[in-house]
């Protein structure tokens, strides 16, 4: 990401990077700025060129588009190399596809055209190929294609692909951290308790053994002696048996971070149970393994609470617990109460023994003044566990273990981490996933003009849209467009017929394309084209759609959102509502709607809106102009409203707005 005090050459790479990714909005913006300021070169102005028309039609281009697109063919005319002939080689296209078609002399210049971007460099060739590919029409189209594909076909599936793109999804790994706790304290009014606990208890002690041991000689001191054993058993095996009660981590992370990483925890360990399981019963694993996740989630959220570490960032480390717990479950010894628990009942029930012999002990010593050690001790006990004092001694007693303990736990995560790092040393980067999904669009839309046994020159106009297929992983780079592991793509061609709708399913590791449906409709069947906004609240009761007056409706447009169809709103089932104040807020889904005059209708998925990133430099505006460009939806609403209002004079309407002037 660029900084606005960055330098015209950090904010042009940047720039490039983006066009890469084929995200142009924000490379639009970039290229601008730096113009603006002054820096006025034929690469600057090249790819303004680029980002202007990346992924548009013609018919797309706004007035202020028009304007930019002159603006930067007249700076990119003022320098005389390599990039002036690129920046002449899409000027030339863009006037091409504005003369009338199917004559001699376009022919002609047409072929001109072609052995200018024959003449290119490999990359510009490239270049232009991938964001001006919607402009190419008839048998300019077939000219590009022909070389295109065949790359396509060599490329698609190339630099390994199978195996690295699922590291694009997986979190990236936070360096590990001690797990050594704060050195043990107690807060002032704690302090006073337990004070008055250990000095009620030692006299009462003292005052008690004294008078034992005046009337029983060796019995008094052998129970003495057996209670302090008792207690010291008890005191070792004590976060044994009340792990929750002698935790390290006394002090409560916060709620969100505390929740964060429940749900970290939660998933990873769901995930090594689905892995694991290979068909066979689970059963049991979610209630043996709570305790040890409650106190995981703990223990990670106090560690790694601050400063926030990204979602997932840990998942690698409670990776390495939920594995040991998951072999563990398997040899049924998970459930196995530990050796230590059962050695600390031995010793409460041990010392409630020695306690009630010593008592007795007193009490036959001395009837008359035995009420003053058993009360002295009957309240520093009540004290004790109230001020937290036996949490404390309890703490100082392991602190030496703890310490020895973080280390050698470090040490071992710190192995952890390097080696998951060189797991992901081949991640691809966002702009490898951009060219991955570019090519698969093509290769998708050629089988499809296969399958119908079209060609080219019979397609008016076209849009390709993507949207994530249901149980899709996903990840994104900084402010950019969200990446699935599985995508739904649609591909909507006009004809001089009408229009053809296809959808399939692609799994983005493997390519492969699959359960292909296809619609064939007249232009006059469309009723109506909109984007729409429908809130999905979660809270307690589950998930369900928010009502009508919650909703969020705007008009339609490339940046704003429509109305939703009137049969949108029959469909709504009782569901969770918003709650005020602290709860949940809901989650806004973005989608395309196309309904048909039969009512029929597609939903498109576009974005979930309601998570912005301010520390990652989300803006919500942002975000939704970037979603709907990087789906398709904006050229595809642009086509299909103006489908839904022309109706069967779309054709003749579409060719006139073509060949508008635009150079």
């Amino acid at each position: 990401m660029a900084e606005p005090d960055d330098p015209p050459e950090r904010r042009l790479w940047v720039a490039k990077n983006y066009l890469t990714s084929k995200i142009p909005l924000p490379a639009q913006d970039l290229l601008m700025s730096i113009i603006g300021e002054g820096y006025r070169t034929g690469e600057a102005a090249y790819y303004w060129m680029l980002a202007i028309l990346s992924g548009k039609a013609l018919a797309d281009l706004d007035s202020e588009a028009r304007q930019r697109l002159q603006s930067a063919w007249e700076q990119a005319g003022q320098s005389r190399d390599g990039w002036f002939t690129a920046a002449k080689v899409i000027k030339d296209l863009v006037v091409l596809l504005q003369g009338p078609q199917g004559d001699a002399a376009r022919t002609a210049r047409m072929d001109q055209i072609l052995a200018s971007f024959d003449d290119l460099p490999e990359a510009r060739r490239e270049e232009i190929r991938r964001h001006l590919d919607t402009l190419f029409t008839t048998g300019l189209r077939r000219q590009f294609e022909h070389a295109h594909a065949e790359r396509v076909r060599d490329q698609r599936l190339a630099n390994e692909r199978g195996k690295r793109v699922p590291k694009f999804f997986e979190p990236v790994p936070h360096p590990p951290q001690s797990t050594l706790s704060p050195r043990p304290a107690l807060r002032p009014f704690q302090t006073v308790f337990f004070t008055g606990a250990v000095v009620m208890g030692t006299t009462g002690v003292a005052w008690g053994e004294a008078l034992s041991l005046g009337h029983g000689g060796p019995v008094a001191l052998a129970l003495a002696v057996s209670a302090f054993g008792c207690v010291s058993v008890l005191a070792w095996f004590a976060p044994v048996r009340f792990p929750a009660r002698f935790s390290p981590w006394q002090d409560d992370p916060a709620p969100e971070t505390s929740d964060t990483m429940a749900a970290a925890v939660k998933r990873v360990f769901e995930r090594v149970r689905r892995d694991g399981a290979d068909g066979e019963s689970t059963e049991g694993w979610t209630a043996t393994t709570r305790t040890l996740r409650a106190a995981l989630a703990r223990e990670y959220a106090s560690v790694y609470g601050s400063p926030k570490v990204p979602p997932g960032g840990v998942d690698y480390l409670i990776k390495r617990h939920a594995k040991d717990a998951w072999k563990r479950f398997r040899a049924e010894t998970l459930v196995i109460r530990p050796r230590a628990a059962v050695l600390f009942d031995f010793a409460a029930v041990a010392l409630a023994a020695t306690a009630l012999g010593t008592v007795i002990e007193i009490v036959l010593a001395d009837p008359a003044r035995a009420t003053g050690p058993l009360g002295l001790t009957f309240c520093a006990v009540l004290l004790l566990p109230a001020s937290r004092g036996d949490v404390f001694l309890v703490r100082l007693l392991h602190r030496n273990g703890e310490r020895v303990s973080a280390a050698r736990r470090l040490r071992v995560e710190e192995r952890l981490y390097q080696e998951r790092l060189d797991e992901l040393a081949d991640r691809p980067e966002d702009t490898e996933m951009a060219r991955w999904l570019d090519d698969d669009k093509h290769y998708f839309r050629s089988l499809v003009l296969n399958q119908y046994g079209m060609e080219s020159e019979e397609v008016i106009a076209e849009a390709m849209l993507s949207e994530p297929a249901p149980g899709a992983r996903r990840s994104r780079v900084r402010r950019g467009p969200w990446r699935y592991s599985a995508y739904i793509v649609w591909v909507y061609l006009l004809t001089n017929l009408g229009v053809r709708q296809i959808a399939v399913h692609l799994d983005f590791a493997s390519g492969t394309l699959s359960n292909q449906r296809r619609t064939s409709f007249r232009y006059d069947a469309v009723a109506s084209a909109s984007i729409i906004e429908i809130g999905i609240c979660f809270d307690e009761n589950g998930r369900g759609v928010l009502p009508a007056n919650k909703r969020k409706r705007r008009q339609a447009g490339p940046d704003t959102v429509g109305e939703a169809s009137p049969d949108a709103e029959a469909e709504e089932k009782p569901g969770p509502k918003p709650n005020s104040g602290t709860g949940p807020e809901p989650v806004m889904l973005q989608l395309f709607r196309l309904v048909l005059i039969n009512r029929q209708r597609f939903d498109v998925t576009v974005e979930q809106l309601a998570e912005v990133d301010e520390s990652l430099g989300d803006d919500m505006i942002y975000l939704r102009r970037l979603a709907l460009d990087d789906t398709g939806v904006s050229s595809a609403l642009r086509i299909l409203e103006q489908v839904a209002a022309e109706g069967g004079d779309w054709v003749r309407h579409a060719k006139m707005r073509a060949e508008q002037i635009i150079l």
